[in-house]
């Protein structure tokens, strides 16, 4: 059995669409305890399982019209990585990435191709939402100050991601006309506005500012 890449990248955009993000394991209804309820119906299915039970079953009737196009938007954009590998800056997730974006076929035996595919619709769209945050934050002020400096003010939070290493979230935010991120011990949530007082620890070349002994205050 053969797909073209159309149909392959097609399904991935479609289980994007339909779970509403990218899940790599099902997603299950939890106990007070934290135990999955029920193991035969998950809230979310993992994409790479929609999108291989649709290749399988020789099933697109969950694939739009405007999947197929979404999905040639994301293979698009891994092509663009040509530049990226010439010059040696690619790292091997997104070297596999790139090779996957160049193949036009596949055959029910590229069962691991397809799992990687259906993560890649969300990490192209990641890497176009950084890439329109590093125009921003070069059209950006730099945060004045010097490190060691007191800051307050009101933050938008822009992202908020858990470091298991750190046991603790990166946060990035918009500080007036500047951009700052710093450790802290709560998740906030995007778009969250609350104020902060901290200190200037590192003031980058990038024109980001990190913080530290960051505290939201009244």
């Amino acid at each position: 059995m053969e797909f073209t890449a159309d149909q392959v990248w097609g399904a991935a955009c479609a289980a994007q669409r339909i779970n509403d993000g990218y899940f790599k394991e099902p997603v299950y209804q939890k106990d007070e305890n934290g135990y999955p309820i029920n193991f035969d119906a998950p809230l979310k299915v993992a994409n790479k399982i929609l999108v291989k039970k649709w290749l399988r079953d020789n099933d697109f009737s969950q694939v739009t019209a405007a999947d197929i196009a979404a999905g040639e938007t994301a293979r698009n954009h891994f092509k663009s990585y040509t530049l990226l590998a010439i010059a040696g800056k690619l790292n091997d997730f997104q070297q596999t990435a790139m090779k996957l974006a160049s193949k036009d076929s596949f055959t029910g035996r590229d069962m691991y191709d397809f799992a990687v595919i259906s993560c890649l619709p969300s990490v192209a769209m990641r890497d176009a939402a950084n890439n329109e945050l590093k125009k921003e934050i070069f059209a950006s002020e730099q945060l004045q100050g010097n490190p060691g400096e007191i800051v307050s003010g009101e933050i938008t939070v822009l992202g908020c991601r858990f470091n298991q290493n750190y046991n603790k979230f990166k946060i990035s935010a918009r500080l007036g006309e500047s951009f700052v991120d710093f450790w802290f011990s709560k998740d906030l949530a995007k778009d969250t506005t609350v104020r902060i007082k901290g200190k200037i620890k590192n003031v980058r070349g990038d024109k980001t500012t990190q913080l530290n002994f960051v505290k939201i205050i009244g």
